[in-house]
């Protein structure tokens, strides 16, 4: 399980981390795809028998908010607020994940 979570967390970071133009999170496709990987890490958690249902809430309000400003990059949305977010709720996740082994 701990592979798992490295693995996604790279993912994440890769996506997060500066492109060709310098620009952190410069890259759309990358950070829809990080936020997928983030947004599955903490529905496994949600999933979970012995899941906290304060950590639940808390990463249900970071996943609303990193969905919010993914979708938010098609119109007036930064890229690089939408990697921080996206960034938040993988943190987050990772970290309760580790906390359960």
């Amino acid at each position: 399980m701990r592979v798992l979570i490295l693995i996604c967390l790279s993912g994440v970071l890769a996506a997060c981390s500066p492109m060709d133009d310098g620009a952190p999170g410069s890259n759309p496709s990358a950070i829809r795809d990080a936020y997928l990987i983030a947004h599955g890490m903490a529905e496994g958690y949600q999933d979970q028998a012995h899941a906290d249902p304060q950590v639940s809430a808390e990463l249900s309000r970071l996943d609303a908010k990193a969905a919010a400003a993914v979708r938010g990059m098609d119109g007036s949305g930064s890229p690089d607020d939408s990697a921080r977010a996206v960034a938040a709720l993988t943190d987050y996740a990772a970290r309760q994940t580790t906390m359960q082994q």
